[in-house]
């Protein structure tokens, strides 16, 4: 959307006051998910950008998750 003109200030103010939402606000449980950096071979990280190619509706980020979700499962057993 743009506008054109000049906005009054008192538009402005309205519209600050109002706020928003940020994605932070959504979360229900923040201490649930645990951000983490990952150090990954290029080679295996273009692997798992193969398997992918080959995978409908699932990220590269839920992909190595079910990855090691099923590693867990075998060690449990």
């Amino acid at each position: 959307m743009s506008v054109r003109g000049k906005i009054s200030n008192k538009v402005i103010e309205e519209a600050i006051s109002r706020g928003g939402e940020v994605v932070a606000d959504k979360v229900k449980d923040k201490t649930e998910w645990v951000v983490s950096s990952l150090r990954i071979k290029k080679s295996m990280l273009e692997d798992i950008d193969k398997a992918l190619q080959e995978t409908v509706g699932i990220s590269r980020t839920g992909w190595i998750l079910q990855a090691i979700q099923e590693k867990l499962k075998r060690t449990d057993e």
